[in-house]
């Protein structure tokens, strides 16, 4: 059974879309299921993007090695164990 997807989308951007969409011979949520399975069959279920939080940069002393989402997360995790084994 199908679900329902519903997405906010700006009015300029649902213009182009609804456009390309009749381009393809597609309705719109057809035009956005086609780009969902495309997307999906041509992921290889890892991330492409580096860890790239602005707001974080410099924000955590992680001895000198590089700020992966995955150091940060290991680094907080384990200074959140260890601050909670302190406040026992």
């Amino acid at each position: 059974m199908s679900r329902v997807l519903t997405v906010r989308v700006a009015p300029h951007l649902l213009a182009k879309a609804e456009a390309r969409a009749v381009q393809l011979g597609l309705d719109r949520a057809g035009y956005v299921r086609n780009l969902i399975e495309r997307d999906l069959e041509t992921s290889n279920g890892q991330s492409r993007r580096p860890f790239a939080s602005e707001d974080l940069v410099g924000a955590f002393e992680l001895g000198g090695g590089s700020a992966t989402n995955q150091r940060v997360r290991e680094v907080l995790s384990r200074r959140s164990r260890s601050k909670r084994e302190t406040d026992r």
